[in-house]
């Protein structure tokens, strides 16, 4: 499978819960109307999270988001014909305009690694979304096996963080789609690498991934394993939302 992400600000004059209300019942209707090859789309209804990190001293991810957007598909060219369909071309892309500054759009097309978790379990909790921004003269592969291995050592620096974390996954660019990301509209936005989507019970528990992020923050500022810029990565908590769903093959 081949998933398309979009972090979203709500249009000037709006409120987050209108914002809310108008995309989930308002956009999620009309995208249900003709989902043309799309596999799966889900909203995370953002309630808080934080840019930069407590150790940085200049933070350059300033921007505050209201939802990110999953959308999935079989292969990437199912991806495509999606957004080439004219029911995506004339009624759902036009309609953003109605909620969303879209020029502010974070967009990324990846694929999804499940990492592992001491302790798994349902995935219907809430949710941290940890945006990255790859380290300066680092490539993709490389970025992709320290987070990995960085994932696993900070499970094991904070033990009530990897008691409370029912799933990970790591939803890794694929860069030859980065063309594509031009149809929400963003234009002089950071395109990031990776971002990690961490599941726990509840909101009330989500509160424990910031001893991950500190282990992760430790482990980046080691000699040769740093993978990540934390002045310019985020993150959000969120609460899933399922508008779509096609089951059958």
């Amino acid at each position: 499978m081949i998933k398309m992400m979009a972090a979203i600000c709500r249009k000037p004059g709006m409120t987050h819960a209108e914002y809310l209300a108008y995309v989930q019942h308002v956009h999620g209707a009309i995208s249900k109307e003709h989902p043309a090859k799309l596999r799966r789309y889900v909203q995370n209804h953002v309630f808080d999270g934080a840019f930069g990190s407590s150790a940085d001293s200049v933070h350059t991810m300033t921007m505050a988001r209201d939802s990110i957007t999953e959308l999935w598909w079989d292969s990437p060219q199912d991806m495509q014909a999606n957004f080439a369909h004219e029911h995506v071309r004339t009624k759902v892309g036009p309609d953003a305009a109605n909620f969303a500054d879209a020029s502010r759009t974070l967009s990324l097309v990846a694929v999804e690694a499940e990492q592992p978790v001491p302790q798994p379990g349902r995935a219907v909790g809430a949710k941290v979304m940890q945006y990255l921004r790859m380290a300066e003269g680092l490539a993709l592969p490389a970025f992709f096996e320290r987070w990995a291995r960085a994932h696993e050592r900070a499970l094991a620096a904070s033990p009530l963080a990897a008691a409370s974390i029912r799933r990970c996954v790591h939803n890794r660019q694929v860069s030859e789609f980065n063309p594509m990301l031009a149809y929400f509209g963003a234009k002089d936005v950071p395109i990031y690498e990776g971002v990690g989507s961490l599941w726990f019970d509840s909101t009330a528990s989500v509160g424990t991934f910031r001893a991950y992020e500190s282990a992760l923050l430790a482990i980046n500022a080691e000699a040769g394993c740093a993978f990540y810029d934390p002045a310019q990565s985020f993150f959000v908590c969120a609460t899933e939302v399922l508008i779509y769903e096609r089951l059958e093959p």
